[in-house]
């Protein structure tokens, strides 16, 4: 029983924003060292200098590739180098990192983050794709 609820405990909490402070936003500017387009959720990694001269690293969260493949990017389009502007909301606990508001790139496009599961951050998922509220069909009619 014990491990079934430990099991159970980490997919309910997948896709909680409870990790991230959503009242707060932190923004910098720098360059992009890694995109890490995998699933379940693209990573993203940006090196910066702070406000007293020292470098730091930040690395965020995102949606899935193919959330970032419907905004029209590519993985080609995330070159180690590239200057960027990132903003996220940081994580609750103090660590570095969090979830990805918005990425500007230099030449001006702009990915931008979040989970379909946050009213007014994305566009909501398609019908029939997370709720069975959202098929044609009632749950279990065949």
């Amino acid at each position: 029983m014990v491990a079934l609820v430990l099991c159970a405990s980490p997919s309910l909490a997948h896709h909680s924003y409870a990790a991230y402070d959503t009242n707060l936003t932190q923004t910098v500017s720098g360059t992009l060292k890694e995109l890490d387009w995998n699933a379940p959720h693209a990573g993203i990694s940006v090196a910066y200098v702070d406000g007293q001269g020292v470098m730091q690293e930040v690395s965020v969260t995102t949606g899935s590739p193919a959330v970032i493949s419907r905004q029209g990017f590519k993985p080609k389009d995330f070159q180690k180098g590239t200057k960027v502007t990132i903003s996220w909301h940081p994580n609750r606990n103090g660590a570095p990192g969090g979830e990805l508001i918005e990425m500007k790139l230099e030449d001006g496009r702009v990915l931008h983050g979040g989970f379909p599961t946050i009213p007014g951050k994305s566009e909501p998922p398609p019908p029939g794709v997370g709720s069975p509220a959202a098929t044609d069909k009632p749950p279990g009619a065949g």
